[in-house]
C-alpha cells in the first residue's frame, strides 16, 4: 500500500516578463510600506502595461520609488520620488503640500520597462530569474496635475 505524499503544497507569486521597451500603460494603485527586508520606505505603483491598441493588458509590473531609511517615509531632493512626483504633478510642491502619491494614481502613461538584474541579495541573476519592472514614466499622458 503506498503512503499518502504530506509534502506541503509550495506556493510563489508569479510575475510577468515582458521584452524591455516603451509601452502605454494605465497607473491604478499605489502604496506606501516599509519594506522588512531593506528596512526603508517604499512607494510602489501598480501599472497594467497595455498592448499597443490600448484593449488589452498586456502585464500587471510595478514601478519602485524609494522613500528612504528614516522612521517616517520622505522624499528628499535627490529621491526619484521626488522627482517623479514633480513631473506628475505638473510642478514643484508648494509650501504645504505633502507629496501624495494619489498624483500617480489613475493614469495613463508611456513607461520604460526593463528586466531585474539583481536578486534581494544584490546577485546577479540569470535570464531564467529575471522578470520586467517599471525603469522609469516616460511621460504621462492624461490627468490633471493636482497642483
Amino acid at each position: 500500500m503506498k503512503k499518502p505524499n504530506h509534502e506541503p503544497e509550495i506556493g510563489w507569486n508569479y510575475t510577468p516578463r515582458i521584452s524591455p521597451g516603451e509601452y502605454p500603460a494605465y497607473s491604478r494603485a499605489t502604496k506606501v510600506y516599509r519594506d522588512p527586508l531593506f528596512q526603508r520606505w517604499v512607494c510602489s505603483v501598480q501599472f497594467d502595461v497595455l498592448t499597443a491598441d490600448l484593449a488589452s493588458v498586456r502585464a500587471r509590473l510595478t514601478w519602485f520609488l524609494n522613500m528612504g531609511d528614516a522612521e517616517k517615509p520622505f522624499a528628499g531632493r535627490r529621491s526619484l520620488y521626488w522627482g517623479a512626483w514633480i513631473i506628475a504633478n505638473g510642478g514643484g510642491p508648494k509650501r504645504s503640500d505633502r507629496l501624495s502619491p494619489r498624483v500617480f494614481v489613475n493614469r495613463h502613461a508611456t513607461v520604460l520597462v526593463g528586466d531585474t538584474t539583481k536578486d534581494f541579495k544584490q546577485s546577479s541573476i540569470g535570464e531564467d530569474a529575471a522578470y520586467s519592472v517599471i525603469r522609469n514614466v516616460l511621460r504621462w499622458e492624461s490627468g490633471e496635475p493636482r497642483q
